[in-house]
């Protein structure tokens, strides 16, 4: 992202501070990382493995204990959780706040969206965790041309999210 881009990106975070912590939040009540796949086994693990230790440090870090469950059915959240996870994302400060927008928005996760932003993980951490399902299907049918352009986009953003970091140096 041009700094012109992370600048614009930035200011209109700070206009709209109340409304795009409110979208972060939206993300939090069906966060991935929540939504285990009921089989393969070897998938499941899979999640279990990249995605548990996510959502451990997010217990440990913030105190925010989500609800994991199998399938795709909605599971409400804790308020308190939620409450908690509003939070952290308040307390950052606007040009964070941009970073955790645009790693959430290409991860689909305010967990993985934190991770990276606190320097938990990295940019590459962050498409894995993200992208594990697809990636699993890619091993087992193959990969076609819109899945791996759709992908490069993802992990642009999330780069973009972290140099945003860098600019600021965190």
């Amino acid at each position: 992202m041009p700094s012109t881009d992370a600048n614009a990106a930035q200011e209109q975070v700070k206009r709209e501070r109340p409304a795009a912590i409110g979208h972060l939040l939206k993300y939090a009540t069906t966060d991935l990382l929540c939504y285990r796949t009921e089989g393969p086994a070897e998938l499941r693990e899979r999640q279990r493995e990249s995605w548990q230790p996510l959502l451990d440090w997010a217990a440990e870090t913030f105190d925010v204990r989500l609800v994991v469950t199998d399938g795709v059915v909605p599971v409400e959240q804790p308020a308190e959780a939620l409450a908690r996870l509003r939070s952290a994302v308040e307390a950052l400060d606007d040009a964070s706040l941009t970073a955790l927008a645009s790693a959430t928005r290409a991860s689909g996760s305010l967990v993985i969206g934190l991770a990276l932003v606190h320097g938990h993980i990295d940019a590459e951490g962050a498409m894995q965790a993200s992208h594990l399902d697809e990636r699993w299907q890619n091993e087992k049918w193959g990969e076609d041309e819109e899945q791996t352009k759709r992908r490069a986009a993802l992990k642009d953003e999330i780069e973009d999210a972290v140099r945003i970091l860098d600019l600021i140096g965190g």
